[in-house]
């Protein structure tokens, strides 16, 4: 199973999905399904936006768990 950890990153960096749709033009509704870990198909860009904001790695955002 695919775990998104950007809750964990929203909660350590302490910033507020607003902060981060304002600075990568990611909607608000595409934060809260990877916060949720909702049924999300994630394009690549969507990443290397989230990758860029966070200044982190692809494994800090997504983590696959057996």
């Amino acid at each position: 199973m695919i775990v998104f950890k950007l809750d964990d990153l929203i909660w350590e960096r302490r910033v507020t999905a607003k902060d981060i749709a304002e600075a990568t033009g990611l909607g608000s509704s595409t934060i809260s399904k990877l916060r949720n870990s909702k049924n999300v198909n994630i394009n690549t860009n969507t990443l290397d936006k989230l990758c860029k904001y966070f200044n982190c790695k692809l494994t800090d955002i997504i983590d696959y768990v057996p």
